[in-house]
């Protein structure tokens, strides 16, 4: 019997690319020539030495080489260190002291990548949960990217996201697709070597929260990027996935968020003119046969239907 998945695929007229993974092997060029490891960067404050555990505890029962890189804590920064990397938008809602060093601490990781041998590299906040089933894609090289990947988000967050119609079959039933909207959120990515080197060049000053400047079109080189995301996803936030109220959710220890900068934001617009530029993003969308979907966590019930 068809899945719940496969049939909402099939209304939304998706093409299942479903190439053996010998083809994974041969577009993946960009990697063809480095070491197929993928290591793990587990961002963590020193201060939460209980989250980092748990952390290691999920990635070593599925064997992925990881390493702890230690924050920048945002409450810690002077002001002229600030002043240093943050450029305010006139008009627009500073960023906080914790937002600040939440992108410092994950330009620390794409240096490491950067200055590495490996085609890829994995980050993830230390507040993420990891699917059990990582292994798959963590342990056994990155061959299974495409070769025009420069990020592959492997975090499910709230919300549904814009795909190319087109997804790659990968094994077990996961599937990847080119993100085409916004998706908001940093907890776990795949950059590869050429786009950390990029992200670090641009990123010596900067104007807008990490994930924005990596996922949102309107800000930073996230238009020029090429981004898939993996369905079902490896990892979720705790937050996200727990239910309200629940003692196991870990509020998020790197970042008090302001009010993100959205150039363009239809937000701020009047309520008539709000709905018909929503209506003709959509109606852009469809012509170009992208599909609109959420994006659940690998380990929860019917991530597979």
């Amino acid at each position: 019997m068809p899945t719940r998945r496969n049939v909402l695929r099939q209304r939304a007229g998706l093409k299942l690319n479903r190439r053996p993974q010998e083809q994974f092997i041969e577009i993946a060029s960009k990697a063809a020539d480095w070491h197929n490891a993928m290591k793990s960067y587990v961002i963590n404050l020193d201060r939460s030495p209980g989250r980092m555990q748990r952390m290691a505890d999920r990635l070593k029962s599925i064997g992925a080489d990881f390493e702890r890189v230690p924050a920048v804590d945002g409450r810690l920064l002077t002001d002229g260190e600030i002043s240093d990397v943050y450029r305010p938008v006139p008009g627009a809602a500073a960023m906080t002291p914790e937002e600040v060093g939440c992108f410092l601490s994950h330009r620390k990781c794409w240096e490491r990548i950067a200055s590495g041998q490996d085609a890829y590299g994995c980050v993830f906040e230390d507040d993420m949960l990891i699917s059990k089933r990582a292994g798959l894609f963590l342990v056994e090289g990155s061959s299974w990217i495409p070769g025009d990947a420069d990020l592959v988000k492997v975090e499910s967050v709230v919300g549904r996201v814009w795909l190319d119609r087109t997804v790659h079959a990968l094994r077990d039933g996961f599937e990847l697709g080119r993100l085409r909207s916004y998706s908001f959120g940093s907890g776990g990515y795949i950059l590869s070597k050429p786009a950390a080197e990029r992200l670090l060049r641009v990123t010596k000053v900067f104007s807008d929260a990490v994930d924005h400047v990596k996922f949102n079109p309107a800000c930073g080189i996230a238009g020029s990027l090429k981004s898939y995301q993996m369905i079902p996803a490896l990892s979720v936030q705790t937050q996200s996935f727990y239910p309200k109220g629940s003692p196991l959710i870990e509020v998020p220890a790197l970042a008090v968020h302001s009010d993100p900068r959205f150039p363009g934001n239809l937000m701020e617009k009047p309520w008539l003119q709000r709905k018909v530029l929503q209506a003709l993003r959509r109606l852009g969308h469809r012509l170009r046969r992208h599909w609109r979907t959420e994006i659940l966590f690998a380990d929860q019930p019917g991530a597979f239907d």
